[in-house]
């Protein structure tokens, strides 16, 4: 008969891990909402806590630099609103949730930011002449248009499709035509095919056309 209890160890051990699992479940983590492959500069991103001590205070760092104190709510949870920032180009950054009273209970979420702009070069030339564009950071669309304005007239130029996460383009395009009107062509690049002046992600250049230009 005795055989026939050999099995229960067996059963304890089984119980056993699976009351071990929760505690795996409720690791700290740091996500960010909304979710981007790429964020713009001047976007306001939450950063969302989880799985820290209730009502307690996570210290968050990007790239190892402290940046301010958070606190948790009373299920161990933050949400913390951040305007990111970038200059020049793209980078991505490390941001990092860590418990203040327990350096153990700590989380780390990779973020990509990317600055919103648009260089036009050559900046000399016939006025008709084909401009190469170098874009980045329109992450408010798929598509990148020229709005070229002069006093009371206004045309608008398809440049063509932004692409990878940070929404970038290369392309040449005339922008004016040889007949253009002396005075200044304020052009406003977004994504955007109606043109509203008001846009808050855009990238705007003036061009003044005079005598000899043509």
């Amino acid at each position: 008969m005795y055989p026939l209890r050999m099995p229960r160890p067996l059963a304890v051990a089984v119980t056993l891990a699976t009351l071990a699992l929760p505690s795996a479940a409720h690791a700290a983590s740091l996500t960010t909402e909304p979710a981007k492959p790429c964020y713009r500069s001047e976007e306001r991103v939450g950063f969302l806590g989880s799985g820290f001590t209730p009502s307690s205070t996570a210290n968050l760092t990007r790239d190892g630099t402290f940046i301010e104190p958070i606190p948790t709510d009373g299920t161990g949870q933050f949400d913390a609103k951040l305007r990111l920032h970038q200059d020049t180009g793209a980078e991505t950054r490390t941001y990092t949730a860590t418990e203040a009273g327990n350096t153990g209970t700590t989380a780390s979420v990779p973020v990509t930011v990317s600055a919103v702009g648009v260089r036009l070069s050559p900046t000399t030339g016939s006025v008709s002449r084909r401009f190469r564009i170098r874009a980045r950071g329109f992450t408010t669309g798929d598509i990148l248009w020229a709005h070229i304005v002069h006093r009371l007239s206004k045309r608008t130029v398809k440049i063509g499709a932004l692409n990878g996460a940070c929404h970038t383009l290369r392309a040449r395009r005339r922008l004016l035509t040889q007949g253009a009107r002396l005075g200044r062509h304020r052009i406003q690049f977004d994504t955007f095919r109606r043109y509203k002046r008001d846009r808050q992600v855009k990238s705007t250049y003036t061009i003044r056309v005079v005598q000899g230009d043509r």
